[in-house]
């Protein structure tokens, strides 16, 4: 049918149409809608058990990303400083404290002049 048949149907049959004909058309809809809710229960019960299937996916690659990004690091080092950093430190405050003029233990300074005699 084409539209323009289909809407002069619908015209004819609520300008024309008695009680019992409207009653008749609501029940065949009603039946219609009855009908389709089983179907549509089912589809809505299929798509939610799809959805879960795929987040229960997307979970596990998740973990398993996880754990391989967790393996390829290896084992973490204990939250200590390591050594050679600490010499670096020993050795700057070394440095510092002799270079520093108002410490006591600072060298005595010398000129270039004294430095060449």
């Amino acid at each position: 049918m084409s539209k323009k048949n289909n809407e002069n149907t619908t015209l004819n049959v609520n300008e024309d149409a008695s009680k019992e004909e409207m009653d008749a058309k609501r029940a065949e809809v009603t039946a219609w809608y009855s009908e389709s809710i089983v179907h549509l229960k089912v589809q809505l019960e299929y798509e939610t058990i799809l959805k879960d299937i795929e987040t229960a996916r997307a979970e596990r690659i998740q973990s398993q990303m996880f754990i391989s990004q967790a393996m390829t690091a290896g084992p973490e080092e204990p939250d200590t400083v390591p050594a050679t950093v600490t010499t670096n430190n020993a050795s700057k405050a070394q440095a510092k404290s002799d270079w520093d003029a108002s410490s006591n233990n600072a060298p005595p300074r010398k000129l270039k002049k004294e430095a060449n005699v």
